[in-house]
């Protein structure tokens, strides 16, 4: 078949992605990446395993069998954990409902996949920091340098918010409020934005922060940037954290057998407001869960709800002190890639 003719595989990822996903659903870019590089893992194992191209394949090389085998292979080839298969398999479940949908012959195919299951996965401990930890990461950081103040101020915001990852570093200098009542707009999953209120010393960070790097507060400006001036990645993110998780670590014997990554801090925060004595749905809202169960409830909570769990969980706040002076210093799976 001529690469300039896209076959029945071809016409439907390509549909799936630039119609289904981004213009049907609204999907987060994040989540289309995901979904983009299980395709490509997946059409790449099958074309291995027929010994062909890519480009050749047809919807009908996507049989359950090679859907089983790709999962095996994700966890024994390349040692994905359970949670790493179910998400690929999700991704593939989304795109053969779709197929389903659009192509009422393929749906006896798409019921066969869309039947296998996903594995059970134990519940393990939660690892968390409590206050005293938190205070200590903070210590650790250098605020005589602006790289440090940076690093604070991170820092202050993810303990403050527990928000995601791609939340931080998507943050721009217009979703930041300074001024009474003090919070930022967070940009969170299902494309869903929401208003987390921020304690006043953390407010009173941000405010230094904002005024040494000549912030804007109506652009678009990156909130936090890497050395190179560009918007913060996860990866980058994820590398400040747990510099400081070490740093921390050497002068906190209970954090040395704990698994930190950066979404401990996302634990820790919730930990601090249930220990405090914020009521469940006010913790899901906060932290911008997403459950088929509980978001009708969750958008229910309103933001002065919020605002007078800050009394309660007040405590953390104290470990966020604003420094006394600031000093300015041609195939498918190419398509694929492309996006």
């Amino acid at each position: 078949m001529k690469a300039s003719c896209p076959n029945t595989l071809a016409r439907s990822v390509r549909s799936f992605f630039n119609e289904y996903l981004t213009e049907q659903r609204g999907l987060s870019r994040h989540t289309v990446l995901s979904y983009r590089d299980t395709m490509i893992l997946l059409l790449r194992f099958i074309a291995a395993s027929r010994h062909c191209d890519p480009v050749i394949l047809d919807l009908d090389a996507i049989s359950p069998e090679a859907v089983l085998g790709f999962l095996n292979y994700l966890e024994q080839g390349r040692h994905n954990k359970t949670s790493s298969r179910n998400v690929r398999l999700a991704a593939i479940h989304a795109f053969f409902r779709y197929v389903a949908t659009h192509a009422p012959e393929r749906i006896e195919q798409a019921q066969r996949i869309l039947g296998i299951p996903f594995k059970r996965t134990r519940t393990g401990s939660i690892d968390y920091l409590e206050e005293d930890e938190i205070r200590v990461i903070l210590e650790c950081i250098d605020r005589n340098t602006p790289r440090g103040r940076r690093d604070y101020a991170l820092l202050a915001i993810v303990f403050n918010t527990g928000a995601r990852a791609q939340e931080i570093v998507d943050l721009s200098a217009c979703d930041l409020q300074i001024d009474p009542p003090p919070q930022v707009s967070l940009f969170g999953k299902g494309r869903k934005r929401r208003i987390c209120p921020l304690w006043p010393e953390t407010a009173q960070v941000m405010k230094q922060f904002a005024e040494e790097v000549h912030l804007d507060m109506r652009s678009n400006t990156p909130l936090f940037c890497n050395q190179r001036g560009q918007r913060l990645t996860r990866s980058g993110l994820a590398y400040i954290m747990s510099k400081y998780y070490k740093a921390a670590a050497s002068k906190c014997p209970s954090m040395a057998n704990k698994r930190l990554h950066p979404h401990s801090a996302r634990h820790s925060t919730a930990m601090l407001l249930l220990k405090s004595g914020v009521d469940l749905p006010s913790i899901s809202h906060w932290l911008g869960h997403v459950s088929i169960n509980t978001t009708n409830r969750y958008a229910r909570a309103d933001l002065e709800m919020k605002r007078r769990a800050i009394a309660r969980a007040g405590t953390l706040a104290n470990s966020i002190t604003p420094p006394a002076s600031w000093r300015s210093d041609a195939s498918l799976v190419e398509w694929l890639a492309s996006l």
